[in-house]
């Protein structure tokens, strides 16, 4: 019960963004609220593990990933999964947000690395384009097409 509610989560977080609730995830589970928090004593607790699994599977994917379309992609999902209006939404805490940032560090690097040989600098160059990229699509909630066109043009200019 546990994973699927860990699943169920990431697709939930990643689809209804701001309307993801416990209630709402109890609800399309077709269990309780109080079965959920049986595996999950708090929010904050199943946040922690909804990004755990998150950045797992993300970061296999990336090892799995055969071409720069996908890495990038793969990386815009994690982008999307930690844009700022989840964690004002839900007042998640510090180290929750510290948390995710440092396995969304960690995911770059290994897109970087798979993105090819880059020097230093120029992957923190790299990083500050696509991020920035990402970040406008995040905020003005663009739509996939508009999300793969950016994609596809970054690829191009890699």
């Amino acid at each position: 019960m546990r994973d699927r509610i860990l699943q169920e989560s990431i697709i939930s977080l990643r689809r209804e963004g701001l309307r993801f609730s416990v209630d709402t995830l109890a609800e399309r589970l077709k269990i309780s609220k109080k079965t959920v928090y049986k595996h999950f004593p708090d929010k904050e607790s199943l946040a922690l593990a909804l990004y755990e699994r998150y950045y797992d599977d993300a970061l296999a994917q990336v090892e799995a990933a055969r071409d720069p379309k996908a890495l990038l992609e793969l990386y815009f999902d994690a982008k999307w999964m930690i844009r700022g209006e989840v964690f004002n939404k839900y007042k998640l805490n510090a180290s929750l947000y510290a948390f995710t940032a440092a396995r969304n560090d960690g995911l770059w690097a290994r897109v970087l690395a798979r993105l090819g040989r880059y020097s230093q600098r120029d992957g923190a160059a790299i990083r500050i384009l696509v991020d920035g990229a990402f970040e406008k699509l995040c905020a003005c909630r663009a739509s996939m097409e508009e999300a793969q066109a950016v994609i596809d043009r970054l690829v191009r200019a890699l």
